[in-house]
């Protein structure tokens, strides 16, 4: 026998069916959105932290991982609550923080935007690890174990680099290690390139460096720089 209360027929319909969208359930039971919201916070609900939150789950469904996620068919769903929650969460509990590129696909979408916010009300930190921007827990001294893990775990070029760099020999006058460190990976990405692209590039990554400092990279270290013709 079919539920003759809507709100049963809500809860019914996700029994059935793992993950609806709130307008699936609209046309599909012919009731309203305050109806699905009042029989799913009656029930108990997860909504994604993805797509702004335009699926729903009831809350027996989900089978979170350690990190607290469930995805099916690309629809998020945190048991840390929001996409905002969510991050930081992954972020902290994480023993080598979380680069943009590993949240976005543990999170099915795109999270720069909320990554640059929580940046800005200090939910976060960052630093660089070889080529990549690392985010760290907001606490200091979680955000300095959490790098050192990740550089112990750095690809054999990347290590390579930071052992150039940070030798006995010294830097460049007026360049900080990290800045050095930086250039001399991009040079192993980019073996044929100018000290111009190369600056572009390190720039796009948001490094605030010229050419003539890559030059004086290249000369400190006398590496030899073969360009593309």
């Amino acid at each position: 026998m079919k539920p003759s209360d809507k709100g049963d027929r809500v809860v019914d319909f996700l029994q059935r069916h793992p993950v609806a969208s709130f307008a699936a359930l609209e046309r599909q039971l012919k009731v309203s959105r305050r109806t699905v919201r009042r029989a799913l916070a009656k029930h108990g609900y997860y909504s994604s932290c993805n797509a702004n939150g335009a699926f729903v789950t009831l809350r027996e469904t989900p089978r979170f991982t350690q990190e607290g996620l469930w995805v099916y068919r690309k629809s998020c769903f945190s048991s840390h609550g929001t996409l905002l929650q969510t991050i930081v969460a992954l972020v902290e509990t994480s023993p080598v923080g979380k680069t943009l590129a590993e949240l976005q696909e543990q999170l099915c979408t795109r999270v720069h935007n909320q990554v640059s916010w929580l940046l800005q009300a200090e939910k976060l930190s960052r630093a660089y690890s070889g080529r990549h921007v690392v985010y760290l827990s907001c606490d200091a001294a979680r955000a300095a174990a959490q790098q050192r893990q990740r550089q112990e775990s750095v690809r054999p070029e990347d290590a390579g680099a930071a052992r150039i760099a940070t030798s006995a020999t010294p830097c460049p006058e007026g360049m900080r290690a990290e800045t050095v460190i930086r250039v001399l990976v991009q040079m192993i990405a980019m073996p044929q390139a100018s000290p111009a692209s190369l600056a572009k590039k390190l720039q796009a990554q948001g490094l605030a460096i010229q050419a003539e400092q890559v030059r004086r990279v290249i000369e400190f270290y006398a590496l030899e720089k073969k360009t593309a013709r």
